[in-house]
């Protein structure tokens, strides 16, 4: 029983360290796969965290200086989770009480297919209960695209490149599109859409629909970073008020996606509505918000909607937004000179890490 009951001990402190370390690892600005990776699954670990807390407090009697320190450590790392995911606690449940007229309102819509799934119908079932303006396709190939066709009855704005691999990116809308163009940003090779919707109103917003590489084994976090930062950019850069879709391969709390946010003084409507994971689909445990629509001020969100499963390992994702005055929106502070520096030198980096990667 004694041997046991060290072995038992000795788990939930190796496991709790483990989870301490890995937090520490993702609090380090490096692009390795690994780390950042580290940022993904944190709601996991503190429920896991918490567990693991229980479990520690039954041997205070035995082993109690040990177990106050492992639970120190464990509680420690606790509170960081909580403090990074505690905006995404769905505090109020409902977003903007304003009524918006029809003509002002803007529904997009998120899917990323995937890429090997079998287009049966399921989709185009939820786009038609949905009804998005602008509708962000992700992972299509030409399967996708002629089982798709149907919608362009009612979205005949359309635009569409596919890759050969998962990065085939298609983009429909009922809504008329002005200067569209596909555009391999920051030296990568992911095609991400650049386009003008025009609302009924007959005003023009900028739209970006966005698919960067993930961080794995292959590959650092580097470019999925640099696409993100030139999207930020992109927004901060013109004059019109913004919309970037897509599925980002990125946690909505990670430092590249508030970095892209801050650049661009983008608003992440999830904030105290909800968690919302869009991924991964066929797991009932690990899931994390990877799809995401972010807009600037002059913006605000009517509804969030998580779509239901479609074979895909994404669920789609839809937002129901408002066009409203700066005033009536919620504003950012304007991005600092550094902040601005900062992603210009990464996106340097990533060019010539793509480079590189060419023989050039």
């Amino acid at each position: 029983m004694k041997y046991l009951s060290i072995v038992v001990f000795g788990l939930i402190g190796a496991a709790g360290l483990g989870l301490a370390v890995a937090n520490l690892l993702s609090l380090i600005p490096s692009d390795i796969w690994w780390i950042r990776i580290t940022d993904f699954p944190r709601l996991q670990s503190a429920v896991i965290l918490v567990v693991l807390l229980l479990g520690a407090a039954c041997f205070l009697g035995r082993y109690r200086r040990a177990s106050l320190a492992l639970m120190a450590i464990m509680l420690a790392t606790l509170i960081y989770h909580v403090v990074v995911l505690l905006p995404y606690a769905p505090l109020h449940g409902r977003l903007t009480d304003n009524s918006c007229p029809a003509d002002k309102r803007l529904t997009v819509m998120v899917a990323n297919v995937r890429l090997t799934n079998n287009p049966d119908g399921r989709l185009i079932k939820q786009v038609r209960r949905y009804q998005p303006d602008v509708f962000v396709v992700l992972e299509v190939n030409d399967q996708w695209l002629n089982a798709l066709a149907p919608l362009e009855q009612t979205m005949p704005q359309t635009i569409r490149h596919t890759t050969g691999s998962y990065f085939g990116i298609a983009l429909y809308s009922r809504l008329p599109l002005h200067s569209s163009e596909v555009r391999y940003l920051a030296g990568q090779d992911t095609p991400q859409i650049i386009t003008e919707v025009e609302l009924p109103t007959g005003e023009h917003v900028d739209f970006l629909g966005i698919h960067p590489r993930p961080p794995h084994p292959s590959q650092s976090a580097l470019g999925r970073d640099a696409v993100l930062l030139k999207a930020g950019l992109l927004l901060h850069d013109s004059d019109r008020p913004g919309v970037v879709a897509g599925d980002l391969n990125a946690t909505p709390w990670e430092r590249a996606v508030t970095h892209m946010r801050e650049i661009a003084r983008l608003v992440d409507p999830r904030h105290g509505y909800g968690f919302l994971p869009t991924y991964d689909a066929n797991s009932w445990w690990m899931r994390w918000p990877l799809d995401h629509v972010f807009y600037e001020a002059g913006f605000d969100a009517l509804e969030l909607i998580r779509g239901d499963d479609f074979g895909s390992d994404h669920f789609p994702y839809v937002a129901r937004l408002c066009r409203v005055e700066k005033s009536e929106s919620e504003t950012r502070d304007k991005p600092e000179q550094a902040a601005l520096r900062s992603a210009h030198a990464t996106i340097k980096r990533a060019r010539a890490q793509a480079d590189r990667a060419d023989g050039h």
